[in-house]
């Protein structure tokens, strides 16, 4: 039945969406106020399914509520409440599962434990609580059930894109095998806590020298595969906009180091977090970010992270043959395509199409503009038929891997945007290229050169800054820990307050020459 009803949705919505398209010459003025009111009624009836169903869902209505490049307003407003605002699981079934996890009585685990919980996702559910030492933690828990409402959404997936690739046959331009299996196994790992959890650890590592972002501690005795217990984040979603102003917080500089952060973990690390929606993108009151959720995570290859440094190059120069060649390394221009004919044309308007693209995410909504038919280009009308009529005959692909990537960076895109509309993003992109001046690479290159080998085990060995001094304790003893424990406790708490690079960089070579002392000590 759930089967059923989610293929029956979306199959309306299509032939509402046609309809609306096909007979906007009959409506003339009026097209506007009735494409407004189908896409309210539409967005509201998505909200009202997704609650009732749950499972992924809730997962696709969350990927489009931040794409306000496709979607009209009225989408977005209506899916927003999708975000970590579904009914709760009612708390006993939750107190079950983690007793029976934990294998111990809740009371024994918690000295304290909020019967409301502070978020219900999609998968699952988020209580407050307390740990014997006054700690304050949050408490995850699968729904219960959800293994088999996931396997029924995967299925339906699958079934809506083999009916879309009957109808349009995109199976000339993408692996539809290998989109399947990303989707599986993407959504599949999100139901291992274990897993998320050691996720979260890779990120408080590659983040580590990053000032501006924060990373929940993970708990592993008290986390399983069905329950991931991690440090309490008392901070506010991103896209809430009232709370941010009103804490003093400067959006432009939180959206800069938004797009730091993300471009980092692509362009830097190759390892990056997939579902960065507002509901696990929080801020705290001091301006840093805070990431949540890390069940979905993508990585890439550093041969892909090269060539999409030189896309991106090319982009900033505005050189149409570097953006073609970088668009064929990376697959998504196949063998016998005609690279030299296609940078030629695309060359005289890089600029237009730039600010085109631009002005979608600055406001308008591609489909908007479509339904109502004024898309308005800068583009000459000939040379954009010309241009499309050969971009069609290409052979074009979406390479494997790419689908939670622009997932990811669209999604953040949205965020930033919405923080500042005047956020220079191919900008903030470039300063991760090779020798752009990334301050994260640029801190780890100079302390790498500084200790050699002992920086490379500190960051390897810590999952977060704060266990600095938990290392320590726990490699000597005596005054020697004491006194280098104190030191190292000052100087990076100076380095946070203050946020400069130059503290950040001694404390990275203190560390280093502690470690490096406390090895060859024992």
């Amino acid at each position: 039945m759930r089967y059923i009803k989610t293929f029956g949705l979306a199959v309306l919505f299509a032939v509402q969406l046609a309809w609306l398209k096909y007979t906007r010459f009959l409506r003339g003025s009026r097209q506007t106020q009735v494409a407004s009111k189908l896409y309210t009624r539409q967005a509201k009836q998505f909200v009202r399914f997704a609650t009732q169903m749950g499972g992924l869902i809730v997962k696709l209505g969350q990927f489009m509520s931040v794409r306000i490049d496709l979607l009209p307003k009225e989408y977005i407003d209506e899916l927003s409440l999708l975000q970590d605002a579904l009914p709760p699981v009612p708390t006993q079934q939750i107190i079950s599962v983690i007793e029976t996890e934990l294998r111990q009585p809740l009371d024994q685990l918690f000295t304290a434990f909020d019967q409301t919980p502070i978020a219900a996702a999609s998968l699952g559910q988020v209580h407050k609580a307390q740990l014997p030492d006054g700690t304050p933690v949050a408490v995850k828990v699968l729904r219960p059930g959800i293994d088999k409402l996931v396997a029924t959404d995967l299925r339906s997936l699958r079934a809506l894109l083999r009916l879309v690739n009957h109808w349009v046959h995109i199976d000339k331009y993408t692996d539809l095998d290998a989109l399947e299996a990303d989707f599986s196994d993407t959504f599949t790992s999100e139901l291992d806590y274990l897993a998320e959890g050691h996720n979260a650890e890779q990120f408080q590592r590659n983040l580590l020298m990053n000032m501006n972002v924060d990373v929940p501690q993970i708990y592993w005795k008290l986390s399983t595969r069905r329950v991931l217990t991690m440090e309490f984040m008392d901070g506010v979603p991103i896209d809430d906009l009232s709370a941010i102003e009103a804490a003093g917080i400067d959006r432009r500089q939180l959206a800069a180091n938004l797009a730091d952060i993300f471009f980092g973990m692509v362009l830097d690390d190759g390892f990056y977090h997939a579902d960065p929606h507002p509901g696990n993108v929080f801020v705290r009151s001091d301006g840093i970010v805070q990431l949540l959720d890390f069940g979905m995570v993508g990585s890439i290859t550093p041969d892909a992270r090269r060539e999409y440094g030189h896309l991106i190059t090319a982009l900033v120069r505005r050189d149409a043959e570097g953006i073609v060649s970088a668009l064929r390394e990376l697959g998504f221009l196949g063998p016998g395509a005609d690279t030299k004919t296609m940078a030629s044309m695309l060359g005289p308007y890089i600029d237009a199409v730039v600010g085109d693209v631009a002005s979608f995410y600055n406001g308008a909504s591609f489909v908007d503009s479509m339904m109502s038919g004024k898309i308005n280009l800068t583009v000459d009308p000939e040379a954009l038929e010309k241009i499309q009529q050969f971009i069609f005959s290409q052979p074009i692909n979406l390479p494997g891997q790419t689908t939670f990537l622009g997932k990811a960076v669209i999604t953040v895109i949205g965020l930033c945007l919405r923080l500042d509309p005047e956020l220079d993003l191919i900008g903030a992109a470039g300063a991760h290229l090779s020798g752009g001046g990334s301050k994260t690479s640029a801190i780890f290159d100079l302390a790498g050169q500084a200790l050699g080998e002992g920086l490379g085990y500190l960051k390897d060995a810590l999952p977060t800054a704060r266990r600095l001094i938990d290392l320590s304790k726990r490699l000597a003893d005596g005054s020697f820990e004491d006194d280098m424990a104190a030191a190292v406790e000052r100087r990076l708490a100076s380095a946070q307050h203050r946020q400069t690079t130059r503290l950040v960089r001694t404390i990275a070579i203190a560390t280093g020459v502690i470690v490096a002392a406390i090895r060859l000590r024992r």
